[in-house]
């Protein structure tokens, strides 16, 4: 593993993935909002399941938004929510909702995008006001934004070329793209390609840090079983 600055101590304050590089890298605790992205039909582009499934199992509440639940029984401490564009409001009700007893330790949606933005109430004072002016990338941003918990959230969503991680994300995408839109929101961001058979070359497009953007890590990433 190359470029990640941490280690066995950094990690144990942060929620557990299947695979320790990714955890010191992704950096799950607190509040931040963490983005993974990866080539669509790829093994990785189930992260957020394999991430949600592996933290419940460890007994983190967790609670997963997607439209591809995993397919086998999930455990006690993961709840899965299959609304098909969810609003930032029922996201921010479900982190105050208890799992088995407890208080929600992460929240993970899958392809973002999905994200259901709710137009604002206008002001009959504001004669200007136009919701057209917003493109639907400002739009799913500030719905985001709008999700406002003191937890960790992960967010995925995929590309479908392979990933090209010798160039920053605006060189080969449209803005309004969900991966370009993770970008203004999550730090930190990573885009994934797989190297190996137990590999992963990752770019961190986005950084926490700020003095890290741009910088590529080899993550030992083994597949999980089906």
């Amino acid at each position: 593993m190359t470029e990640i600055i941490g280690g066995a101590q950094d990690a144990a304050t942060m929620l557990p993935t299947p695979w320790l590089d990714l955890t010191q890298l992704a950096e799950l605790n607190f509040r931040h909002k963490v983005g993974i992205i990866a080539q669509r039909g790829s093994r990785e582009a189930k992260v957020g399941r394999d991430i949600a499934v592996h933290a419940a199992r460890a007994g983190f509440p967790v609670a997963l938004f997607t439209g591809y639940p995993p397919s086998s029984t999930p455990p006690a401490a993961l709840v899965i929510d299959e609304t098909p564009e969810p609003t930032a409001a029922q996201i921010n009700a479900r982190a105050k909702k208890l799992i088995a007893g407890q208080q929600p330790r992460l929240i993970v949606i899958e392809r973002f995008e999905r994200l259901r933005p709710q137009d604002p109430e206008p002001s009959l004072d504001d004669a200007s006001y136009d919701p057209v002016e917003e493109s639907w990338g400002d739009r799913l941003m500030w719905t985001v934004r709008d999700i406002r918990v003191s937890i960790p959230v992960l967010f995925t969503t995929v590309v479908d070329p392979v990933p090209d991680l010798s160039r920053p994300l605006f060189k080969w995408l449209h803005v309004d793209h969900p991966a370009m839109v993770m970008t203004d929101v999550c730090k930190p961001t990573l885009v994934v390609a797989r190297t190996g058979p137990e590999s992963v070359e990752a770019r961190l497009e986005v950084d926490p840090h700020e003095y890290r953007n741009g910088a590529f890590s080899t993550l030992q990433w083994k597949p999980l079983d089906a």
